[in-house]
């Protein structure tokens, strides 16, 4: 295990069929927003209350190349609230429509063909070197295969919310290469 900047960051190798794949492991805070709204002014949601995007790191990601993700653990929205898993509040649709905040949940950018999307579900997204969206973002939930785009460069996760710094809770994110 590979401790920087306060994350735990695991890197295994093994050996699954004949290819070799690889695996990191991060820890996404329930108040981490899912890409930075200096990098991306043109794509804003919420108050910008949040912590920075959780950046993938010990994994290298290359264009092309298929990525299982997979969550687990639990946030919640508000002090003393209830605490959701990585696809969220069941109960609390958060795509198209205003927050409380009356800004817009991070959903909102994300392929309507993939709603409805909950308040406080785990949102990936790809990044280039800036920190600006290559692509769409995409809702992980508790699991999701996603094929990384040409022009990515880092791989980052945040939650869809509005309001970030009430939060609490950590979700544990595992990236894999799909051979």
């Amino acid at each position: 295990m590979i401790k920087a900047a306060g994350l735990s960051v695991v890197l295994c190798l093994m050996f699954a069929g004949g290819a070799l794949a690889a695996e990191a492991v991060v820890k996404v805070p329930g108040t981490a927003m899912p890409w930075s709204l200096k990098a991306n002014p043109n794509i804003p949601f919420g108050r910008n209350d949040g912590s920075k995007p959780v950046e993938l790191k010990g994994l290298l990601i290359l264009g092309g190349q298929s990525l299982r993700i997979t969550a687990t653990g639990t946030t919640s929205t508000i002090p003393g609230g209830a605490f959701f898993g990585p696809a969220g509040q069941a109960d609390f649709v958060a795509t198209e429509q205003p927050g409380g905040s009356g800004t817009l949940f991070p959903a909102r950018f994300i392929d309507p063909a993939s709603y409805p999307v909950h308040l406080n579900a785990l949102v990936g997204v790809f990044v280039d070197e800036k920190g600006a969206l290559v692509a769409r973002p995409f809702a992980v939930g508790e699991e999701f295969v996603v094929t990384v785009p040409a022009r990515a460069k880092k791989l980052q996760f945040g939650l869809n919310d509005d309001i970030f710094a009430d939060n609490a809770g950590e979700l544990s994110v595992t990236v894999q290469t799909v051979q």
